[in-house]
């Protein structure tokens, strides 16, 4: 997946790119059903002796049964 981040007058857009075939299938799927699936995203980072590092923003999908 490729990640493209602009940041403009104060917003910040994170835009993530399919690059395999597999990436594609899961794009498509929530994009046709997209009242089907609950997307959460979350922003981590590890915490190490006082020291974060490792920062990463999560995208959890599942689908509404």
């Amino acid at each position: 997946m490729r990640a493209k981040v602009v940041i403009e007058n104060g917003e910040t857009t994170i835009v993530l790119n399919p690059e395999n075939d597999f990436e594609l299938t899961v794009m498509e799927s929530i994009y046709e059903n997209n009242s089907k699936y609950n997307i959460h995203t979350q922003c981590n980072s590890d915490y190490n002796y006082g020291v974060r590092g490792n920062y990463r923003l999560e995208l959890n999908i599942k689908e509404i049964k």
